[in-house]
């Protein structure tokens, strides 16, 4: 039985060094980001902001870093670490911890989550995270500050299809839309987008297409098709692919560490 990481289910104060002698000053050079980040859209309004407070009252809150080789890996405090750079800080002021890649990727994981600003689709990753690292959802929960229903809610987005993930990743819908869209039948929901996004649908509304005889929900056999190949697809890779086909044609393939990339090349039979 594998041994869950310490401090899990007790928030990210259990996690983070206690000590005030482990507070110093690193050059910027010094610091490289975290790639197991799991934002990935930044509001550029609320950096200029940030970044302007920064510029006039320096760097209140310390960044978490971890020695990685000749430089420091962040840990957390990735919004303020890129509004430091916007700022022209030549240094910050940090708490070095020397800890292991699964412990950095925990506390960076609630960092974020205990924020309100993640898209519903990070948000929803980020749990998945957790609980692939052994964590129950209650523990989660209790981790984010969260009910244990947000977090079981949020979960059930990652069951959506690439073309309703992509819409709600782009506000196209929302996420009480997407979550009204599970309660269709599987080959029925992109159906359903295209209702809510030509129909200009409401949440309720949207929660009423239940109600339609299935006829007038049947995806085409193309559409089922691109739906099986994005299936296969993140099966064979282990990872998310995300599969459009109207307009132009894409290929979404996410990862989130270099481990990750180096095992989907090789599920993809590139050699280095």
């Amino acid at each position: 039985m594998s041994k869950k990481p310490s401090g899990l289910g007790k928030g990210l104060e259990a996690l983070l060094p206690k000590t005030p002698a482990s507070l110093t000053k690193l050059p910027l050079a010094l610091i490289k980001p975290n790639p197991g980040q799991p934002r990935r859209l930044f509001d550029p309004v609320a950096l200029d902001e940030l970044a302007a407070s920064i510029k006039e009252k320096g760097l209140l809150q310390p960044l978490l870093v971890r020695p990685k080789g000749d430089m420091y890996e962040l840990v957390a405090g990735e919004r303020r670490f890129k509004a430091a750079q916007m700022a022209g800080l030549r240094e910050v002021p940090v708490v070095i911890k020397d800890i292991g890649e699964r412990e950095a990727l925990e506390i960076a994981l609630i960092e974020n989550l205990q924020r309100e600003d993640l898209n519903p689709l990070e948000e929803a990753e980020g749990y998945k995270k957790l609980v692939d690292m052994g964590m129950t959802q209650e523990e989660v929960a209790r981790a984010v500050g969260k009910a244990r229903v947000t977090v079981t809610n949020a979960l059930r987005l990652l069951q959506l299809s690439p073309e309703i993930m992509q819409a709600l990743e782009e506000n196209k819908i929302s996420a009480g839309h997407a979550r009204a869209l599970l309660m269709l039948p599987e080959a029925r929901r992109n159906w359903g987008l295209s209702e809510v996004l030509s129909r200009q649908l409401s949440v309720r509304e949207t929660e009423k297409l239940k109600d339609k005889p299935a006829a007038q929900g049947a995806r085409s056999r193309g559409e089922e098709a691109y739906a099986d190949i994005a299936r296969n697809l993140s099966r064979r890779l282990g990872t998310k692919v995300r599969f459009t086909h109207y307009k132009r044609g894409k290929i979404e393939i996410s990862y989130h560490s270099e481990e990750e990339l180096s095992a989907i090349l090789q599920a993809l039979g590139y050699e280095a």
